[in-house]
């Protein structure tokens, strides 16, 4: 099993955008990306759940130790459908992971994020 590499594209107004693509059962889990400075952070997921629920995990400490994400009313993120929530936490690392893999699931998962920072 491999990560997934994610690609980061800039958009206008310091806003970037990260693509998770095709995380399945072999590749279920997202490589973490580097965004401290991010706000107005939001998540899409869309494709084939097949049973499969996709989670956004944070970590502080460089990527060693996850911990799940949750929207801004502290609900926490998971997706067994496709759809579209905001990002509460701000963290050092970001990363898109399929914590029940599902049969036959073939997911993208998109953090869309705008930079503080300049």
């Amino acid at each position: 099993m491999a990560d997934i590499v994610p690609i980061t594209t800039e958009k206008p107004g310091n806003t970037y955008l990260t693509l998770w693509e095709a995380l399945t059962t072999a590749n279920h889990t997202g490589s973490g990306v580097e965004f401290p400075g991010a706000s107005d952070r939001s998540v899409q997921v869309f494709g084939t759940f097949g049973g499969a629920t996709l989670i956004l995990e944070a970590s502080l400490d460089g990527g060693t130790t996850w911990a799940q994400m949750h929207e801004p009313d502290g609900t926490a993120i998971a997706f067994t459908g496709a759809g579209i929530v905001s990002v509460g936490e701000n963290s050092l690392m970001i990363r898109a992971r399929l914590s029940v893999v599902g049969s036959g699931a073939d997911l993208d998962c998109y953090l869309l994020h705008r930079s503080t920072m300049r």
